[in-house]
């Protein structure tokens, strides 16, 4: 046998061991990605209690999901001249409660509350149209209102309530609505 034959039966003999562990090898493992995404024949069985149990389901979904948000109506007062603000807070332990905010240069002496029956404090601010913060401030500590429907940061951390004067009834719905 010559050099090339044997050289050649080498050959032959290494392909063949090769490819019989290639054969005995696993195949590759598709990715979850493309098992996910295989096309696959599924058969489905549907009882008629089961799809009328599921409908119902599903109804009622749409029904809690869809109902409508009842929220109170705001009591709105439009006009240019100063409006009367009563501010009140029950505070029955107190002893001095004040009032500050934007409209009196956040000077709480300014606007010192009434004590009524109840231990109800009350004051009423002559306030034009616009936006106001406030807080009371009660034996000296500020206190946030709270039956306020709004408040803004204080930026000190805390928060102040906000009263709007004369805002006009389509501006309360639209800002209700989040516009």
């Amino acid at each position: 046998m010559s050099e090339r034959e044997r050289e050649r039966e080498g050959d032959a003999a290494f392909v063949d061991a090769v490819m019989r562990r290639v054969a005995t090898r696993p195949l590759p493992r598709r990715s979850w990605w493309r098992r996910l995404w295989a096309t696959r024949e599924v058969t489905l069985r549907i009882r008629p209690a089961s799809w009328a149990l599921s409908a119902a389901a599903l109804a009622l979904v749409a029904v809690v999901v869809a109902r409508p948000r009842h929220t109170a109506a705001p009591i709105v007062v439009e006009t240019e001249a100063p409006v009367l603000v009563r501010f009140a807070l029950a505070a029955p332990n107190a002893r001095v409660v004040s009032l500050a905010g934007d409209f009196n240069a956040w000077r709480p002496e300014t606007t010192p509350l009434v004590r009524g029956a109840g231990g109800v404090w009350m004051a009423e601010v002559p306030l034009g149209r616009g936006t106001f913060s406030y807080s009371f401030v009660v034996d000296g500590k500020w206190v946030e209102d709270p039956l306020a429907d709004s408040w803004r940061a204080d930026g000190f951390g805390g928060r102040n309530a906000v009263v709007r004067v004369g805002e006009t009834a389509a501006a309360m719905l639209g800002r209700a609505r989040g516009g």
